[in-house]
């Protein structure tokens, strides 16, 4: 934990004095829309698969380097062998950015909630399962400058951790990797 806040403070720092020698444009808001793949890792000897999906986010900015991000995402896996789930993401935490006149990378770090529906069926209830969780996700990306308010998102690889309970394991953590990419839209300028 500690290291984690050494390299955030470092990354920070970094981010600050980078800042101030490049003058790109802030955006007020970003909206991006990106297709999602999400690799699931249930533990417990469960076999991982990845769910294809998609996921939006939107960003307001407080300066040239720090904002605000609220992600949502959806990921279905239509594999019989993993009980056919369908994960809903909802995500939201600070986001630092390093703002140069072609490109932007950034790291974020997000935390919220999953939700997952599943075809398995309860044999007690008869019922579908559908669980809510805490998730978390931390990781990065770069936006390339297409145009003065169309950015293309390459890559963004994020470490995301979900809390959902599963009938392989008692460890009921799953550490997950989640990539994106897409189009971001911004508006405003500061």
């Amino acid at each position: 934990m500690r290291q984690t806040a050494v390299v955030l403070a470092f990354l920070a720092m970094a981010t600050s004095v980078a800042n101030a020698q490049e003058k790109a444009p802030t955006p007020v808001t970003e909206v991006g829309m990106s297709f999602s793949s999400t690799t699931f890792f249930p533990s417990g000897g469960a076999p991982s698969f990845t769910a294809p999906g998609a996921s939006g986010s939107f960003i307001y900015n407080f300066n040239r380097t720090f904002g605000a991000v609220a992600d949502l995402g959806v990921y279905h896996n239509g594999s019989d062998i993993n009980l056919n789930p369908t994960t809903f993401s909802y995500l939201f935490g600070p986001r630092m950015n390093l703002r140069k006149d072609k490109f932007t990378p950034y790291v974020q770090a997000l935390a919220g909630g999953v939700r997952v529906n599943s075809d398995f069926v309860d044999p007690n209830t008869g019922n579908q399962t559908a669980q809510t969780s805490v998730a978390a996700a931390f990781g990065g990306g770069v936006d390339i400058r297409a145009s003065e308010h169309v950015y293309l998102k390459p890559f963004q690889m994020e470490y995301m951790m979900t809390r959902v309970p599963n009938l392989w394991s008692v460890n009921n953590t799953q550490n997950n990797l989640r990539y994106s990419a897409g189009i971001v839209f911004r508006f405003g300028r500061k």
